[in-house]
């Protein structure tokens, strides 16, 4: 029974040292191509430093008394900042990723709505409007506007008055038969004694009598 045991112990330990073994040959390995990646990378940074020498001394591109190494010293002793740099660059790459659909819809959206306008004439009444206020500068001069700025209380007034509905409704009225009814020569020439025989009418004498009534009471 103690020889079975110590056999499995031994079978253990030669597991072990096997396991061991292969971690050596692993790490020398993995050394052996280091040091080959460190050699050839060696050669080809020496290869473009002379290179670059080459190519500088040819551009006549003096370098100071460090010259190279100094410049990857620097960047050696900034490898933090660059990892930095890139990490930004990737979250602004990933930004740009996820907001593009956006700024894609929205401007969709803009051509849209702008067709939207331009199809109910809202640039083409915009333009019309500056028309008008071109052609408003023109006729109504800075020396109107300084008059106009003196009665502005007069005008809040007419404003004031103009929201009344009843007096807005009689002033479309006006406007409007102003715009429908013509001097005409058969109907408005009339003898005195046709004009006398429409007084007789209660709504002339009504519209005549406010009409007088108006005129007395602007006067005061």
């Amino acid at each position: 029974m103690a020889d079975k045991e110590l056999q499995e112990q031994l079978n253990e330990l030669h597991q072990k040292m096997d396991m061991v073994l292969e971690y050596i040959s692993i790490q020398n390995q993995k050394r052996e191509e280091i040091d080959d990646f460190i050699e050839d990378a060696g050669i080809v940074v020496k290869d473009v430093v002379r290179h670059t020498s080459g190519m500088l001394e040819d551009a006549q591109v003096e370098l100071d008394h460090c010259g190279l190494t100094c410049m990857m010293i620097k960047v050696l002793q900034n490898l933090n900042t660059f990892y930095e740099m890139f990490e930004m660059m990737e979250s602004a790459k990933d930004f740009m990723k996820d907001v593009t659909p956006v700024l894609h819809q929205v401007g969709l959206d803009a051509v849209n709505k702008m067709n939207e306008l331009d199809r109910k004439g809202y640039f083409e009444y915009i333009r019309e409007l500056g028309n008008f206020v071109d052609k408003w500068i023109q006729v109504f001069t800075k020396d109107d506007l300084v008059r106009l700025q003196g009665n502005l209380e007069n005008i809040a007034g007419i404003v004031r008055n103009l929201s009344d509905p009843g007096l807005m409704k009689g002033l479309n009225n006006m406007t409007r038969v102003l715009a429908e009814v013509k001097p005409d020569e058969k109907l408005d020439n009339k003898s005195l004694f046709g004009l006398l025989k429409q007084l007789n009418s209660p709504e002339v004498r009504k519209s005549l009598s406010y009409t007088l009534r108006l005129l007395q009471v602007m006067k005061t």
